[in-house]
């Protein structure tokens, strides 16, 4: 499987594993000159900017492990970005940063809530 391929197989399970979960999906993909949020949802009040990472074959702990300090940092700064531009105050919102870490050998999906 292509690396796009698979990863978007990984934002698909994401979606279906959050929605199940209660949470109700807002957008996908949403880029910015800063970076790229991969899902945006909304879990009540709250927003909720959702970092992907899936692999094939790695355990849990070193797909987590992928997630750089300035990874992290784009993915807020885009956050803020994404706000601003539904005029939204950041101050004023509830939001975090969640990620889901799939590894597709054996299948395997964990949910990490705000993880960052």
């Amino acid at each position: 499987m292509l690396a796009k391929e698979q990863g978007n197989a990984g934002e698909e399970l994401a979606v279906t594993h959050l929605c199940q979960q209660g949470l109700e999906l807002v957008e996908r993909n949403f880029r910015c000159d800063i970076g790229e949020i991969d899902i945006v949802m909304r879990d009540g009040e709250h927003w909720v900017f959702v970092e992907v990472k899936s692999r094939a074959n790695e355990d849990f702990a070193r797909v987590v492990e992928q997630i750089t300090p300035a990874q992290c940092q784009r993915v807020r700064r885009s956050a803020q970005f994404y706000l601003l531009s539904k005029k939204l105050d950041e101050h004023q919102t509830f939001m975090r940063f969640d990620v889901v870490a799939i590894c597709q050998q054996p299948e395997q999906l964990h949910w990490l809530q705000d993880a960052f």
